[in-house]
């Protein structure tokens, strides 16, 4: 692990622009190893070993999310030698960030941020979404916008996991 590793959470609604944010750290800072890690890029590799069709929202079998967070464990392991890891899920619970947060202080990392990507029109998203390989639909856009809390609630969430993993070493 890298001691000094930066680990970046982002938050927002599918079709908000975390992918494509993160995949452009890299061409903006090229000096840097910088890791992405997704669990949608998990899910399309899950559902290609048992199906000889491209992923689809609606063949998705929600019964296999252990499986996929198992996966997500061992791979954040693996990618914790990288300057900067951005894990790039939309991360819309704050309970959430905060358990992922405090598993990341649990392994030593000490460094965490997030990226906020705040709610757009539910047009605009529906349009974005629908150009996009996996879309997940307009129902499931609104329910992500009226999900989504302010900036702060999640910088909470984090400082909540930074504050209860210092305790436990103290």
């Amino acid at each position: 692990m890298n001691p000094e590793i930066l680990v970046l959470f982002t938050v927002g609604t599918s079709a908000s622009g975390k992918s494509t944010w993160a995949q452009d750290l890299g061409k903006r800072f090229p000096h840097l190893q910088i890791a992405i890690l997704e669990r949608d890029q998990l899910r399309r590799e899950q559902y290609g070993k048992s199906h000889d069709t491209a992923f689809s929202w609606t063949d998705w079998d929600v019964g296999q999310e252990s499986e996929i967070q198992k996966q997500w464990v061992e791979r954040l392991h693996d990618l914790l030698s990288a300057d900067v890891l951005v894990l790039a899920d939309t991360h819309i619970d704050p309970e959430q960030l905060t358990r992922e947060a405090s598993l990341l202080c649990e392994m030593g990392v000490r460094e965490m941020a997030l990226q906020y990507f705040p709610a757009q029109p539910l047009v605009e998203l529906i349009r974005k979404d629908q150009s996009r390989s996996y879309p997940v639909g307009a129902a499931v856009l609104r329910e992500q916008i009226q999900r989504l809390q302010p900036q702060d609630a999640y910088w909470q969430a984090l400082e909540a996991a930074e504050t209860s993993c210092a305790k436990l070493k103290a």
